[in-house]
């Protein structure tokens, strides 16, 4: 699946029911993070990456996995709270946002999701 195909369906689902967070699933992030990253990446990879960020000894392929991850935040969030500048060109104005990550430590990496807020 193509990142603005990824982009557009959590687009239309915030959008369809507006609210003042937005949750991304394990599935998307990792399907957004492959095509970023040009390889294969799985929910477990994606899992422990997480785990060495938070725990401060994150790799350079740990770190470049996670910043894949949190492009894909950026993305949803600037269309779905920001302003679109071009439409010609798809660019929106960027907005501040906080990431909270969760269940990235449990026995199944597929249960991981993000919380996004507005800052």
């Amino acid at each position: 699946m193509s990142q603005d195909l990824i982009i557009q369906q959590l687009v239309n689902s915030v959008k369809k029911e507006p609210r003042n967070k937005i949750i991304i699933n394990a599935s998307p992030l990792v399907a957004y993070s492959a095509e970023e990253l040009e390889k294969e990446v799985s929910a477990a990879q994606l899992a422990e990456a997480l785990s060495h960020y938070e725990d401060g000894d994150a790799s350079e392929d740990d770190q470049s996995l996670v910043d894949a991850a949190t492009s894909l935040c950026h993305q949803v969030a600037n269309r779905c709270w920001g302003e679109c500048e071009s439409e010609e060109d798809d660019e929106w104005s960027e907005v501040d946002i906080s990431t909270e990550w969760s269940d990235f430590d449990s026995d199944n990496p597929e249960d991981l999701f993000v919380t996004i807020y507005q800052d």
